[in-house]
Order: structure tokens, then C-alpha cells, then sequence
């Protein structure tokens, strides 16, 4: 995917809270900053190996993202 993005919002890190809950039996994913509140779902349209497939996307680049800041920002020792 070579396409630039274009954040249209900013969510703190340091104030994440997420919660697994469904819509009409379908599971969603909120993740909440305290400001704003981004919902990940299924979709309408698509296979929900589609769907798997988008969540673990999400997930590789979360950890790795994790695995950035503890590497530019680790302790110092004395």
C-alpha cells in the first residue's frame, strides 16, 4: 500500500482505554482517549476473514509501534 495517509485525528496514547462490545452481534473494537472515540467494526460489506485479516494488520503495527517508543526511549542507565 503506497498510498500517504492523512490523519484526521489524534488520539494520547497515554490515556487510551479500549473496550470489546458488539452492535446488533457483531464484536467491535472502541478505543477511547478521553477525547475521542474511534470505533474498528467489521464493516458491511467484505468476508470476516477480510475483517480478521484488518485486525491483525492493526495489531503487527500496534507492537511494533510499542517496540519503537521502548527502543527510542529507553531508560538510561546510571
Amino acid at each position: 500500500m503506497d498510498d500517504e495517509l492523512f490523519p484526521i485525528v489524534t488520539l494520547d496514547l497515554r490515556a487510551i482505554r479500549t473496550v470489546i462490545t458488539e452492535d446488533e452481534g457483531d464484536p467491535i473494537l472502541l478505543v477511547d482517549d478521553g477525547d475521542v472515540q474511534i470505533e474498528f467494526g467489521s464493516g458491511l460489506c467484505g468476508t470476516w476473514e477480510q475483517a480478521i485479516l484488518g485486525a491483525e494488520r492493526i495489531a503487527t503495527a500496534a507492537g511494533q509501534f510499542a517496540a519503537e517508543l521502548r527502543r527510542q526511549h529507553a531508560p538510561v542507565a546510571a
